[in-house]
């Protein structure tokens, strides 16, 4: 039990975090910006580089928030910047996804090390593993639940106060443009929720696992429903249910001398990725087929 109390934390942001990436999932599967999810992701190393290097030159903003303030931020505008730079014909989407997240990556990585040569340890830095991969199962706390509470209520709010323009620009993007749906603020605002969840979910789950909870539950769904909202609904029970069993396994190695350092984002990872092929297995075993009404 004492486990468990000091992970209780880690049990409560883990199913917020995951209803807010698996709402989000199902817009970025469906429209076919999954990778977006992966460049977001990626930048994060970035964002977090330059918010140690800025942590040196402002001591306010050297803390776990202030890193993950500026991380948010580096997050967004990469986002912004690689949807802007796609737009044209000389740079396909997936060319500028490639390009931003390797550099992003690089810059994330010199910084880090360019921040411990210049002050050690001040300020007690993350490390290139928990940032890639996330801290320990008990490295959630009661701010984490909060902005976590924060995050669902405005994906939420967001998608659902809008969900008739957010489903047409999903199934048709151009034909909503065309009848006057505002189809570049909903982008925008799908990339900055993106962003913030990636961000947010970071600290616990790790900028290289945080993709797959953005990915993973709206490809999921895709296979096991026919209706945009059946596919939204399967999407949270596949996310929800599948990070919910992944905290508790996580929590039961944390008892083994050991594995308490263990982070969750890979155990998640490999739960959804189970049940998506579980999923899909079935579907081609027993050549399950339906109309689909949604796109693709």
């Amino acid at each position: 039990m004492e486990y468990v109390h000091v992970c209780r934390y880690a049990l409560i942001a883990g199913p917020l975090l995951a209803a807010a990436c698996s709402v989000l999932s199902v817009f970025l599967v469906l429209r076919g910006m999954a990778m977006i999810s992966e460049g977001v992701a990626h930048a994060g190393v970035g964002g977090m580089g330059v918010a140690l290097l800025i942590g040196l030159v402002l001591p306010f903003m050297d803390t776990q928030g202030g890193w993950f303030v500026v991380t948010g931020i580096f997050c967004t505008i990469t986002a912004l910047v690689i949807g802007y730079v796609s737009r044209g014909k000389h740079v396909s989407e997936d060319s500028a996804i490639g390009i931003f997240l390797v550099a992003s990556v690089s810059l994330g990585v010199c910084a880090l090390y360019f921040r411990r040569f210049l002050h050690g340890s001040a300020g007690t830095p993350p490390s290139l593993e928990d940032i890639l991969f996330g801290g320990s199962i008990a490295s959630a706390n009661l701010e984490d639940v909060y902005a976590l509470i924060a995050l669902v209520a405005c994906v939420f709010g967001i998608v659902f106060s809008m969900y008739k323009a957010f489903v047409y620009t999903t199934l048709d993007e151009e034909m909503a443009r065309i009848n006057g749906v505002p189809v570049r603020m909903i982008n925008v605002l799908l990339l900055l929720m993106v962003s913030v969840a990636i961000s947010l979910g970071a600290r616990m789950v790790g900028l290289f696992m945080i993709s797959a909870l953005i990915i993973i539950p709206g490809a999921t769904a895709r296979l096991m429903s026919r209706s945009f909202g059946r596919v939204l609904a399967s999407s949270l029970v596949v996310g929800v249910g599948g990070v919910v069993g992944s905290l508790f396994m996580a929590v039961l190695f944390a008892m083994k001398p050991g594995l308490d350092r263990l982070p969750p984002g890979p155990i998640i990872v490999l739960t959804l990725f189970a049940i998506f092929m579980v999923v899909w297995a079935y579907r081609q075993v027993f050549k399950v087929k339906f109309r689909s009404n949604v796109a693709g």
